[in-house]
């Protein structure tokens, strides 16, 4: 009789276990990540794009909606936010954000930066990212603002945080009287232990490089991905993601974001286009920040009636936005069932 009871208890514990797998309860999750820059509106409905993004399947947020001027992340305190995200299910992982950056006023730099920083570590963050700039036009400027960059990084590492750069396709510009690009310049005259590198693949492939060769050209310097498209993630069939997800995972790492832009019409980015490519010329020349807004200004892409393209300039109008929120929810929700059915992801 023992020996069926146990015989009973083995054949129970097995039917548990498959039940358990089948149904999902055992399931590993992937390590989703999402821009919110994506969500276009996301301030109009926070709770209810957090929920959108739990359900989609993402469990990592890389934020860009702190306000350096009041701290303030999409109008909650720091540990609000980070709150009502966890209450979701997910966490805030990293951050575009910006502060001054001004070789001029090293003090003043470091000092709203550590304020940042502070910020950020209320949330957990692991990394914050510079997502643009301008970068002088001489090897004599570029490597003052890298030193700054340095200095910034070490001010994020007392604080238990990674600092990185965002590339989009003006730092492959080649610094006049050189024959190198600005991305590998700023690669090498920066530490590592001090500033990493956030790989756009969409924007490097834009900028005419491929995002598999600097993986491996820098295999320790590239901490973080953004997984992005001409709009839904791989729609467009014009970019290898299952290559670049094995080099990067090849080399180490696994944290990356998937970055939506606004949905345009073929001539909305036709226009778009033109506008990255006057900003890489800018960079070539070794425009500023001031160049690169007058040009963003002068060039960036209309709606249908004329307004500006979101990203370029926000509608106030409630209908509006609940539209722009609407479509890029759909487009989010598109790209994690991509990403969750292809089998490179991990």
């Amino acid at each position: 009789m023992k020996k069926f009871l146990l015989f009973d208890v083995a054949v129970l514990l097995v039917l548990l276990i498959t039940s358990m797998t089948l149904s999902g309860a055992t399931a590993q999750k992937k390590h989703m990540g999402i821009q919110v820059y994506s969500v276009k509106g996301f301030e109009s409905d926070v709770p209810g794009s957090l929920k959108a993004l739990a359900d989609d399947g993402y469990v990592v947020l890389e934020i860009a909606n702190y306000d350096a001027a009041t701290g303030l992340v999409a109008g909650y305190k720091p540990a609000e936010f980070a709150d009502l995200v966890k209450k979701n299910g997910m966490e805030v992982l990293s951050s575009h954000a910006r502060a001054k950056f001004d070789v001029n006023d090293e003090a003043g730099t470091l000092a709203a930066w550590g304020k940042l920083f502070d910020d950020h570590k209320i949330m957990g963050c692991k990394y914050v990212v510079l997502p643009m700039n301008m970068w002088a036009g001489t090897m004599e400027g570029l490597k003052a603002e890298c030193d700054l960059m340095n200095k910034i990084g070490d001010e994020a590492n007392k604080r238990g945080i990674k600092f990185g750069y965002h590339n989009h396709n003006l730092e492959f510009a080649t610094l006049a009287g050189t024959d190198q690009t600005y991305e590998d310049l700023l690669i090498t005259n920066t530490d590592p232990d001090k500033v990493f590198f956030e790989m756009d693949v969409y924007w490097i492939t834009i900028g005419g490089q491929d995002p598999v060769v600097y993986l491996k050209k820098y295999p320790t310097r590239f901490k973080a991905l953004h997984i992005k498209d001409e709009y839904v993630i791989g729609a467009s069939g014009k970019i290898d993601y299952k290559a670049i997800f094995n080099q990067f995972y090849k080399n180490g790492y696994n944290d990356w974001f998937v970055e939506l832009e606004d949905k345009m019409t073929p001539e909305q980015r036709v226009q778009s286009m033109k506008m990255m490519e006057a900003m890489k010329s800018i960079q070539a020349k070794g425009g500023s920040m001031k160049d690169l807004m007058a040009e963003m200004s002068k060039n960036q892409p209309a709606g249908d009636k004329g307004a500006p393209q979101p990203a370029f300039g926000a509608s106030k109008d409630p209908k509006v936005v609940a539209e722009n929120l609407k479509t890029s929810l759909e487009g989010i929700k598109e790209s994690a069932d991509y990403l969750l059915k292809s089998d490179f992801v991990k």
